[in-house]
């Protein structure tokens, strides 16, 4: 509510004064008949500002999400451009604002009575068009940031009614303001409001897809910054503070607000003292550069490796070579289900571009050393296989066992944590051949796979997440330990530069006596 207030006040209070100037000296030459045309061209503005705005946030709303993302970049970087211009003219027109206006209108009035009528409607209709587009602009990206927009909406109206009324009492001579002042004031909240915009629109332009550099996590505010909390809504609607803020969205707030907000801040005419210069040239270099060394010494270190626990079984990647790795992990026996003891098992990747490694061994498995013919035709489809050979005494074939065991893991690319493991234990029978070779039937007699838990599975995605936030705020500190080290360098080179480039100052030249002749 508060950002809405502030451009409806400001923005309200622009037009309103522009449009009370040329009224009160309409008024002043006795020409209130033009008064009436000026009020044609204020509503024609008004009228189509509004509809405008009401247009172009009902297109909006009807956008696929990452359109209505791009939109939202695109208002917001024309609400940050034209606050901007809109601060910087006023600071350095809102003295001279009365006499220039008036002038126009003299000139205006200059003319025959009809086409004085026509520049008045024309000139008050440019004057409040300007300042309606550029109060719907920057309305909609406050809107697209507040939390409520019901709130966002009433802040705007009475920003607006404020500033109608304000314009009123100073048209009619009950209301004195020191417009210098007031605009510097309120330039002041606008310059925080439109770096908060700025942040927003870096943070939309990453969600539209068109930004996917510099964002690293800096800070987590989620603990301040909480959702549908009246903080949050305030920070992020009038600040534009997110819970997560990323490298780009501060370097962007930083870039605007501190250089912008200087020059709004500085009184006009006032001459910047040396002395106070190498000061707060002094303040940065210190700053910057002790911030740089705190935010470096400060980022976390991301985990390297990470065990992954399913009860008494662990695994984990101990090395990694091309398109193998080694995995550390004990051996399982699925039909058995036992657990062997502690080894290394090289897996390579089982698709080119997937992270999913496998390995399969054989060994012997365990059971009858030999079935009846009955069993194996039914373990064969129904019928014996060709070339068994049968015992014909009690028609029974010998058989021998053969386990096949594959061994699966999914490894996250970035961290190479196992998020996933898998084993599948396959037993086949092998009988007897009557040539002396054994025929393996093609349906094995026992299957079984076990995974890993549920449990242990989340556990190991937070491990990989866990990583990779590190990792990213890591590497976004270090960047804005460089970026702090760099700015603070090139301030104590400018001091360093103010000091060496001073010239000494000359020195006064003794007055010389005039020397007088004695006379004898």
């Amino acid at each position: 509510m508060l950002p809405t207030f502030v451009i409806g006040l400001r923005e309200g209070l622009e037009a309103a004064l522009i449009v009370g100037i040329i009224a009160a000296f309409l008024r002043k030459q006795g020409r209130d008949d033009l008064l009436r045309q000026m009020a044609l061209g204020v509503g024609a503005a008004v009228m189509i500002c509004t509809l405008g705005g009401l247009a172009l946030e009902i297109w909006s709303r009807n956008l696929p999400q990452k359109q209505q993302e791009g939109l939202e970049t695109v208002i917001g970087v024309l609400a940050v451009g034209m606050v901007t211009y809109m601060v910087v003219w006023m600071k350095e027109h809102a003295r001279g604002l009365k006499a220039e206006l008036e002038s126009m209108a003299a000139d205006a009035i200059g003319t025959t009575s009809s086409k004085a009528g026509t520049a008045m409607v024309v000139m008050a209709f440019l004057a409040v068009m300007r300042e309606g587009f550029e109060t719907v602009v920057f309305l909609l990206a406050a809107f697209n940031e507040s939390g409520s927009g019901a709130s966002a909406v009433v802040g705007a109206i009475l920003g607006i009614v404020i500033a109608v009324l304000l314009g009123y009492g100073i048209y009619r001579g009950g209301v004195r303001i020191n417009l210098s002042k007031f605009f510097r004031a309120t330039g002041l909240v606008l310059v925080l409001v439109a770096g908060g915009l700025v942040v927003s629109a870096l943070h939309t332009a990453h969600e539209a897809g068109w930004l996917n550099t510099g964002q690293h996590q800096l800070l987590d505010l989620s603990a301040v910054v909480k959702p549908g909390s009246v903080l949050a809504s305030l920070l992020t609607g009038m600040l534009g503070v997110q819970p997560f803020p990323v490298l780009a969205e501060c370097l962007g707030w930083l870039l605007y607000v501190i250089p912008v907000g200087v020059f709004v801040a500085w009184a006009p005419g006032r001459a910047v003292p040396l002395l106070a210069l190498r000061r707060g040239l002094a303040a940065t270099a210190v700053i910057g550069i002790g911030a740089g060394i705190v935010l470096a010494a400060s980022a976390p270190t991301a985990a390297t490796s990470y065990t992954t626990r399913d009860g008494a079984l662990t695994a984990r990647v101990v090395a990694q070579h091309g398109n193998d790795i080694v995995l550390r992990t004990q051996t399982r026996q699925p039909l058995a289900g036992t657990v062997g003891r502690t080894t290394d098992l090289t897996l390579s990747r089982s698709d080119v571009g997937a992270d999913v490694y496998a390995v399969t061994t054989s060994a012997p498995g365990t059971g009858p050393a030999s079935i009846s013919t009955v069993t194996l035709a039914g373990l064969n489809g129904g019928r014996l296989p060709l070339g068994v050979q049968v015992r014909p005494t009690d028609d029974h074939v010998n058989v021998r066992y053969v386990d096949q065991l594959t061994l699966t893991a999914t490894v996250e690319a970035r961290t190479g944590f196992v998020v996933d493991l898998t084993w599948k234990q396959d037993r086949q029978v092998v009988a007897a051949g009557s040539s002396g070779q054994d025929v393996a039937l093609g349906k094995p007699i026992g299957s079984r796979t076990i995974t890993l838990s549920p449990a242990a599975v989340r556990a190991a995605d937070a491990a990989v997440q866990h990583s990779a936030d590190t990792a990213s705020t890591r590497a976004g500190r270090i960047a804005l330990a460089w970026l702090l080290g760099i700015l603070g360098a090139a301030a104590g080179l400018g001091l360093a530069a103010s000091v060496a480039l001073q010239r000494p100052a000359e020195p006064v030249p003794a007055p010389q006596r005039k020397q007088t002749a004695l006379v004898s």
